[in-house]
Order: structure tokens, then C-alpha cells, then sequence
């Protein structure tokens, strides 16, 4: 039986720690051998718009350890926009402040669908723990400080991962939006203590 799992149902039961484990454990089995992975690969479609471009990725792996495999699929409009001079690369889904990514999960004992999962949340949770893997095998023992250059939904899942391999004390915010960087500011001192 297939399951279709939401945002609202990852964040329920995911925590960062968790995600930092399983995600160890797959770089484990990836180096034993006991596990494949693609890395991401994009293909690019102008549009009728020639500020923008339409992307679609997949990356995908698997592991007999865990006797499942995953693709992760997603669907992008991407162009460029500038903020106060500097510019960044943007991406949306059927319009801005909207995305689709979707992970389908297989057993790889029988090839028998278990989930879709939609991955807004539990992709922030996975780059954040690879950055968390980073630090607590390359970061001093006793760091306490964070220099985040961005405020937005990724800086956040790496605020909670840096905090679940080290005893963060501060984090140093650059964005070029004030309000923004206040907004981020404010909601990890809060949630990260």
C-alpha cells in the first residue's frame, strides 16, 4: 500500500537529530559499498518568458542495508532577482512562494511503492544535516558561534542542525533585507534558546 505523506506529516515525527543519524548512516553504507546514489540532475526548457527557464530535477539512491530506494523529483521555474544590488537566483512552482518537490520510496526487496512524499519540509531537514555532519567531524569541539550569510528557510534548518552537533551560543546574521534578518533573528533566538 502506497502512502502519500505531506509536510505537516514529516514535521510531526522528524527531528533534526534523527535526520543527522540517518543521514550518517547512508554516508556509511555509501562508503562500505552497501549503497548507490545519483547526485541531483537538472534539465533546463526556455520558456515563453526569456527571464526564465524551466527546470526539472531528479536525484536518487538506495541502499540494501535499508532495503529501500527514493527519487526525488522537482519541478522549478527559475529566473533572477536583484536585492539592493545583489543578485540571486529564484525558483517557484505555478507561482512565487510556491514549490513542488516529491520523493517516491520503494522497497527493493519486492519493487512495491511505499510512499510519495512531498519534500519541502524533510529537504531543508536533509541539507541541514549534511552541514551538521560537516561540523561535528570538522568544527572545534568547543565552538559556539554561527556566521549565517542568509535568513531564509534553509538558514533556518542549519541553525537547528549546527545546534544539534554543538553547543551554539550565538549566531551572526548577514542578509541584505533588514526586516528579514530581524524576522530570523528573532524566531532562532526563540525556537534555539
Amino acid at each position: 500500500m502506497t502512502w502519500f505523506l505531506n509536510n505537516d506529516d514529516i514535521a510531526e515525527v522528524l527531528t533534526m537529530q534523527d535526520t543527522v543519524d540517518a543521514l550518517e548512516q547512508a554516508y556509511q553504507e555509501l562508503a562500505r559499498g552497501e549503497a548507490v546514489c545519483r547526485p541531483r540532475i537538472d534539465i533546463q526548457i526556455p520558456t515563453s518568458d526569456p527571464a526564465k527557464t524551466y527546470q526539472w530535477g531528479t536525484m536518487e539512491g538506495g541502499s540494501s542495508g535499508s532495503g529501500y530506494f527514493a527519487i526525488r523529483m522537482k519541478s522549478d521555474v527559475v529566473y533572477e532577482r536583484e536585492y539592493g544590488g545583489t543578485r540571486t537566483q529564484e525558483k517557484y512552482c505555478v507561482q512565487p512562494g510556491r514549490f513542488c518537490g516529491l520523493i517516491l520510496l520503494i522497497d527493493v526487496e519486492n519493487g512495491e511503492p511505499l510512499a510519495f512524499i512531498n519534500d519541502g519540509f524533510l529537504q531543508h531537514m536533509r541539507v541541514g544535516a549534511d552541514s551538521a555532519i560537516g561540523a561535528k567531524y570538522m568544527a572545534r569541539e568547543d565552538a559556539e558561534v554561527v556566521a549565517m550569510i542568509g535568513s531564509g528557510g534553509m538558514a533556518r534548518s542549519h541553525a537547528e542542525s549546527f545546534a544539534a552537533v554543538r553547543n551554539i551560543k550565538r549566531i551572526q546574521v548577514y542578509s541584505p533585507t533588514k526586516a528579514n534578518r530581524d524576522a530570523y533573528a528573532s524566531e532562532m533566538a526563540e525556537k534555539l534558546g
